[in-house]
């Protein structure tokens, strides 16, 4: 991802972002779930845990020890880090965490060159990103503002996105670990995936997000939850999100 130099447009997104956070219980509630689910999927092998892309830092509630970076400075974190270009020594980091990021991507094959390189042995890449299923397309492409463009590539230079922190395709993940997954093997052996997971098919489009309109008042949370599980083997048609766990050989 390539900085911009607009860097008060980055803070005042993130300051939106944090203004909604304490607003909208149900969106912590939901995200602080997500959380739980990445911390419980971290390798527990010496080094640090690296977030890239850290937004407004809420992961280290779940993670005290997590380092937070963006790709600019802002109020929330104080380490600049090109996900492209990462600044660590060869084998040396324990975990990269990608919530929301890795559609941010402007080139997805130099970051996975980088953590191949970057991870130690049996380190660990976790990406939490949209997932485009038949139902989620066609709701983000109407109601999201970033760009959900299927037919795109899923590795390759992305100039679009990198224009600004906050451009996207939000299919990436999509892409490059679901219908193009065999590229990601052939190209990238190093880094097995011990886990693709679709999830959030109701209860995440009904809290409305960050900015949009919630539907599903607080008391019904928990059944909407309780469906949602029920409902686990159709998330290749209904799924919002995506669980990647790539683990270093």
């Amino acid at each position: 991802m390539t900085a911009t130099s607009d860097i008060g447009t980055l803070d005042a997104i993130l300051a939106e972002q944090a203004r909604a956070w304490d607003e909208r219980p149900l969106l912590r509630r939901l995200y602080r779930g997500w959380y739980d689910t990445i911390s419980s999927r971290l390798a527990r092998i010496p080094g640090p845990v690296v977030e890239l892309g850290s937004g407004i830092g809420k992961l280290k509630d779940i993670v005290p020890g997590a380092v937070l970076t963006d790709v600019e400075p802002t109020r929330w974190t104080s380490n600049v880090v090109d996900a492209e270009a990462l600044p660590y020594d060869d084998a040396s980091i324990a975990n990269l965490v990608l919530f929301d990021v890795f559609h941010h991507l402007a080139s997805p094959s130099r970051f996975l060159d980088e953590a191949q390189r970057a991870l130690a042995p049996s380190g660990r890449v976790i990406v939490f990103d949209p997932y485009c299923s038949p139902l989620s397309t066609r709701a983000y492409r109407r109601f999201h503002h970033e760009r959900t463009d299927l037919a795109g590539s899923a590795f390759d230079e992305d100039a679009d996105v990198a224009t600004a922190p906050f451009a996207s395709n939000q299919a990436r993940a999509t892409l490059a670990f679901f219908r193009e997954f065999s590229e990601f093997e052939t190209r990238w052996p190093d880094l097995r995936a011990v886990e693709r997971r679709r999830l959030a098919m109701l209860a995440y489009p009904l809290s409305g997000g960050f900015s949009g309109r919630r539907i599903i008042p607080l008391p019904l949370v928990r059944p909407v939850e309780l469906l949602e599980s029920a409902l686990a083997p159709l998330a290749p048609l209904l799924a919002f999100r995506c669980l990647v766990v790539l683990e270093r050989r």
